[in-house]
């Protein structure tokens, strides 16, 4: 009888604890998990972190948003402050891009995206659109994955789930209870960065200043030190590195960055379609038939590339792409405007290989606003 009772009694604590962490749990993620995200220090790449909490901002602070996505490429060249201003449209334009976007995994945040219900949705398209996605999933995939599925508010039906191929099922949280503990799973080395940099011991990874800090960090929304909605619209940019190896600041020459690590960069799979309809081509349709299905217009923008990149290309390199996205360009709500192959860019336009400069999202600008007008205003 005595072990009876002992049982129940400890099988009643361990519920009592398992209610206790879960009523408190939502204040860790907030308080320790989420800036460690936030900051690189659990992920490598705070944007991968922050995009839910950034529609919740932009629902709660914009009547009329326009939202960009798409990987570093969209993040180096759109300016939503320049294009507001470039344009007669009244709105936001918001720039949730982030580095080696792949839309596989991009689709898990299409659901809030439309509950958002923003005026205009402008999407990167590119040849990285239909680039191969590493199978099994590799650790990067695996983490970008999971964060966004532990952080998305709308989890119950989600309609991209049976997207998921069965054999990533088996490495993805899929399950709520599978997405809480993965947070948990974040919780002892938040709690130990946490302290660590409270009490300087260790510096953070990154400077999350949202101007000069470094791309790979979000700055907290909480913060009263700066404007979080400008960030969201206008996020940290790189520096020129390209005017930097010109000038000399570089540790490589300029003969060597157009060099072999030019044709290795074009070699590599993520500038490259795989060249059949595999697991990214099928979330990106997924996306826009999503968006359009929703009554949400949408504009793709094949963004441009450094002419000297360009001119490398092998013939027939990029076919794939040019022929899958002049299919899309037929299909009512989403225009197509594509500025891989203009003529108007020079070198100066850009950063690198693939990055806008400064002079290359002031152009970038003059294009694209007069297009957003045309679909948003009319003529």
């Amino acid at each position: 009888m005595d072990d009876e009772v002992t049982r129940a009694g400890l099988a009643s604590s361990i519920m009592m604890a398992v209610v206790t962490l879960l009523l408190f749990f939502p204040m860790i993620q907030d308080s320790v998990v989420k800036p460690r995200l936030y900051d690189g220090s659990v992920n490598g790449l705070g944007r991968y972190s922050f995009t839910f909490d950034a529609y919740e901002h932009i629902e709660k602070n914009s009547e009329n948003p326009i939202i960009a996505i798409g990987s570093s490429k969209m993040r180096e060249i759109f300016d939503g402050i320049a294009i507001a201003d470039s344009t007669s449209f009244d709105g936001e334009f918001y720039n949730l891009a982030y580095a080696g976007d792949t839309p596989y995994i991009r689709m898990v945040e299409i659901d809030t995206l439309i509950v958002l219900k923003p005026d205009l949705v402008i999407l990167e398209i590119g040849p990285n659109t239909f680039s191969k996605t590493s199978q099994p999933l590799n650790e990067i995939s695996i983490q970008r994955f999971s964060q966004l599925m532990a952080l998305n508010p709308n989890w119950k039906e989600p309609s991209w789930s049976d997207l998921i191929f069965e054999e990533d099922k088996e490495v993805l949280p899929m399950a709520k209870s599978e997405q809480l503990l993965y947070l948990a799973s974040l919780t002892p080395e938040s709690l130990e960065k946490t302290f660590l940099y409270h009490y300087e011991i260790e510096e953070k990874p990154f400077d999350c200043e949202p101007i000069w800090g470094d791309v790979q960090c979000v700055p907290i929304k909480e913060n009263e030190e700066y404007d979080y909605d400008e960030y969201l619209q206008y996020p940290t940019q790189f520096r020129n590195s390209l005017k930097n190896i010109k000038e000399g600041k570089a540790s490589f020459t300029i003969e060597e960055f157009y060099g072999e690590r030019l044709n290795n960069y074009l070699a590599g799979t993520y500038h490259n379609p795989e060249g059949v309809e595999n697991r990214n081509q099928i979330a990106f349709e997924f996306m826009l038939e999503s968006l359009t299905n929703a009554n949400i217009p949408v504009l793709l923008v094949g963004l441009p590339y450094n002419p000297v990149l360009i001119d490398r290309l092998d013939v027939g390199q990029w076919d794939y792409y040019n022929l899958t996205t002049s299919t899309y360009a037929e299909i009512d709500g989403i225009t197509v405007h594509d500025l891989i192959w203009n003529d108007n860019w020079v070198e100066e336009d850009f950063n690198d290989f693939t990055h806008a400069s400064r002079e290359g999202e002031v152009k970038f600008t003059s294009f694209i606003s007069p297009l957003i007008d045309s679909i948003l205003v009319g003529d």
